[in-house]
């Protein structure tokens, strides 16, 4: 596929192009269209790169595509329009990757595009019914029993002709695997009380794929949003996303069900909420004053089209499943996923429990969904793996003599331990095979009685000094990157450069970036004034109120266009409060 310069990854993505920005802002300088038109193009190659699977090249174009606004002639801070493009262009990215790439490094799970991707540009309208199907299902409803209310009407009839044509494959695919799951599904809907049709939501969502990712970062058979989740009670950190684990998640959707059931009262207002939000469709139906899900969809322009469809087509999706041949559909479904779930308290490394129980790490992969790396969490007493069926016991007793995972051998471990009730520097030195001073040193600590519970200790890594105070004393503080942030915001508010910050946390670019992650920051290069209360020149200077480049230069002794020249600054009205400026040294005289 070959993306124009004005064309979206993903279909319904609203992030801007450059030709929407010409339209917004018809005055941006021929040189800067240059550089932003230049740089969509990088993108968009790294883009094609990446849903091929090149992801090294993918990188590497991405990186150019983010240097290119970095390396320009205009600060992004004071050049609204350019600043804009690349917040812009650093979503796109982080969105690419976090759907299309994984790094076999630490075994991250690849993420598959749910089958909503395709289901939401669906046009039901122009699907023509041939008047024996409408016969034939009118026929089979009566004689078929169901557990939720079935109707026929034009947008059913068109979504099993859909899926018996251009979506056979698609919906053959998702119903064989959903062998896998079904008993487990219909074990947990049984306890909660919920209809068994119910469970062909996943269908329509998902195609019963645990690693499913949808344009909204939904993830999961039931694809659940990240914040709907964790409201029900699911796990997602960097160790592990639960909404992966099919029977975690598969409890989770049957208590959101019944929520949904307790609110409607109604299984077609329950489905069009669980796609839509509930939200939106109890505003729709007290600001109609309808309750009924077809009179609320013949409303114009009032109701997503992907809403429209999901309920008919979910309809579609169980009057198949009951009665396939019928219909054409040769169906064979996988057989369920047999397997033990043995507790791991500690930390281990799948590859050591594939070696120890003679079986591959992809297999251990397929039965644990949810774990994001080849490392099981730590710190996580009560996480449990699966392993394939009769080989629990096995596995348990071996687990004694396994060792723990070094963390400071996972690229998921980011240098930092969270102190726990009970923690000794003692304990926390033997566990990470470091000496008690290097750890006090590591962290400044006089006493072990300045622990907290709950507190973060930088732990030191193989191959530093044993007293590392001149290494720890190179950071000021470290920083958790907030959604939005960039490197050069952060350098900016912290007084560093941005070559700086990347160089102390090994960032091959600014694309690199993730948010929640933790960056170690350098200390800025001079204090503002000299130990003798002087100005100091070849320091750095944060801009305060009131302050213009020529009072700045005339306290420091330089020229204004020595100060604009070091700092890369077009013009004086582009000075912000509080913002960092390289004080360079005056030239000699004589």
């Amino acid at each position: 596929m070959i993306l124009s310069a004005t064309s979206s990854l993903v279909d319904g993505d609203k992030t801007p192009t450059v030709e929407m920005y010409l339209l917004d802002n018809p005055d941006i300088p021929p040189k800067m269209i240059d550089v932003m038109r230049t740089s969509e193009t990088r993108y968009i190659e790294g883009s094609n790169l990446i849903m091929s699977g090149d992801s090294t090249n993918a990188r590497r174009a991405f990186d150019q595509a983010v240097d290119l606004l970095l390396q320009s002639q205009w600060d992004l801070s004071s050049t609204p329009v350019l600043g804009s493009f690349f917040q812009d262009l650093i979503h796109k990215i982080q969105r690419d990757e976090s759907r299309y790439l994984w790094s076999d490094g630490n075994g991250e799970q690849k993420p598959e595009p749910a089958v909503l991707d395709e289901l939401e540009k669906l046009d039901l309208i122009p699907i023509r019914v041939d008047p024996m199907l409408r016969d034939a299902v009118e026929a089979d409803i009566l004689n078929t029993r169901y557990d939720i209310p079935v109707v026929v009407n034009e947008s059913v009839l068109k979504s099993i002709n859909f899926w018996r044509s251009r979506g056979r494959k698609i919906f053959i695919d998702g119903l064989t695997r959903s062998g896998r799951y079904r008993e487990m599904i219909e074990r947990v809907f049984r306890e909660a009380s919920l209809p068994l049709d119910l469970m062909y939501l996943a269908q329509v969502e998902s195609l019963f794929k645990p690693n499913a990712v949808s344009t909204a970062y939904a993830r999961g058979i039931w694809q659940f949003e990240k914040g709907t989740a964790i409201r029900y009670g699911l796990k997602v950190d960097k160790y592990v996303d639960e909404r992966s684990d099919p029977e975690k998640s598969t409890r989770a959707a049957a208590h959101y069900l019944s929520d949904l059931y307790s609110m409607f009262n109604d299984w077609n207002l329950v489905l069009a909420a669980y796609n839509w939000g509930e939200g939106a469709v109890q505003r729709l139906v007290d600001k109609s004053g309808v309750n009924d899900f077809w009179s609320l969809a013949s409303l114009k322009r009032k109701m997503p089209k992907e809403t429209m469809n999901h309920i008919p087509l979910i309809i579609a999706s169980i009057i198949l499943a009951h009665n396939p041949e019928k219909y054409g559909l040769s169906l064979e479904f996988e057989p369920p996923l047999a397997c033990d779930r043995v507790p791991v308290p500690k930390r281990v490394n799948l590859k050591a429990v594939s070696k120890a129980l003679d079986i591959s790490v992809d297999l251990l992969r397929n039965l644990n969904p949810s774990l994001k790396t080849l490392y099981t969490p730590p710190d996580n007493p009560h996480f449990e793996l699966n392993v394939p069926e009769g080989m629990g016991v096995d596995l348990t007793e071996k687990l004694a003599s396994m060792p723990a995972a070094d963390l400071k051998a996972d690229p998921e471990y980011d240098g930092h331990y969270k102190i726990q009730p009970g923690d000794t520097l003692t304990a926390i030195a033997a566990r990470f095979k470091v000496s008690v001073e290097d750890l006090k040193a590591a962290n400044n600590l006089s006493s072990p009685k300045l622990l907290r519970v709950g507190g973060t200790l930088m732990v030191p890594t193989k191959g530093t000094a044993a007293h590392p105070a001149a290494q720890v004393a190179a950071f000021q503080t470290r920083h958790q990157v907030k959604a939005g942030e960039t490197l050069f915001s952060i350098a900016q508010r912290y007084g560093v450069a941005v070559a700086a910050l990347q160089n102390a946390n090994k960032l091959e670019s600014a694309a690199s970036l993730r948010a929640g992650a933790w960056l170690n920051v350098p200390q800025a290069s001079a204090h503002l004034e000299a130990p003798s209360g002087k100005p100091a020149v070849g320091a750095r200077h944060q801009i305060k109120s009131g302050e213009t480049l020529s009072s700045i230069a005339a306290r420091y002794g330089i020229s204004v266009s020595a100060l604009q020249k070091a700092n890369g600054i077009q013009s004086p009205r582009s000075l912000k409060v509080g913002a960092w400026l390289q004080i360079p040294v005056a030239a000699k005289k004589g």
